[in-house]
């Protein structure tokens, strides 16, 4: 099953980018359900209810995708405070899963390196582009998915679970591609990198519950 939703998600992602560029609205909506329906249900399949980990990253996957849904409408300013705020809750169901499970130990240290050194760099990257409304909201959200990329290598040390560290890293690398979209230049680059990125690391991270 894992490797039917896995497919179903690349290939609805295919879709998504080709309305995308298309400027398709109704694929838009269609596609980018059925690409985040496919992670969500891989995590479900895979997830042990008796699991603080699995539950709480089950969490973290329904924020993700009521996220995915309000950001179909990026360009309204309302739906994309929304769906920032419902993406860093939906980090903070993985950090807790992480934390849960985790434990100190020398990747711990490197991965909250490369936060501190992503976080920071995101920040002054965006700073100068950020209007009033986005000045307090944005800083916090990559100060959260900071924190995340941070306790992946915290869990990591805990139960070795290969695909946290990726997941997270990759969906650092996809979030920057949004804010890139969003707040520096609206290019279909940005989608035809960011998404691909985005569904790898939600697969990765749900895969995760069972590695």
């Amino acid at each position: 099953m894992t490797l039917i939703f896995s497919l179903i998600c690349y290939s609805a992602c295919l879709f998504l980018l080709l309305s995308e560029r298309k400027d398709i609205v109704w694929g838009k909506w269609v596609f980018k359900g059925l690409a985040s329906t496919s992670f969500l249900m891989i995590a479900l399949t895979l997830a042990d209810v008796t699991s603080p980990f699995s539950n709480w990253m089950i969490v973290g996957f329904l924020f993700c995708f009521f996220g995915d849904i309000l950001l179909i409408k990026s360009s309204n300013k309302r739906l994309f405070l929304l769906g920032i705020i419902s993406f860093a809750l939906g980090h903070l169901g993985f950090i807790i899963a992480f934390i849960l499970s985790g434990d100190v130990g020398l990747v711990f240290y490197a991965t909250l390196l490369l936060a501190i050194i992503l976080t920071l760099g995101s920040y002054l990257w965006l700073k100068p582009h950020l209007k009033v409304e986005f000045k307090i909201f944005v800083p916090i959200y990559i100060l959260i998915i900071g924190i995340m990329l941070a306790f992946s290598g915290y869990a990591w040390e805990g139960n070795y679970r290969n695909g946290v560290i990726i997941g997270a890293v990759l969906f650092v690398c996809s979030d920057l591609f949004v804010a890139k979209e969003k707040f520096i230049g609206s290019k279909f680059t940005n989608k035809l990198i960011g998404l691909p990125l985005y569904y790898t690391a939600q697969i990765i991270l749900a895969l995760s519950l069972d590695w």
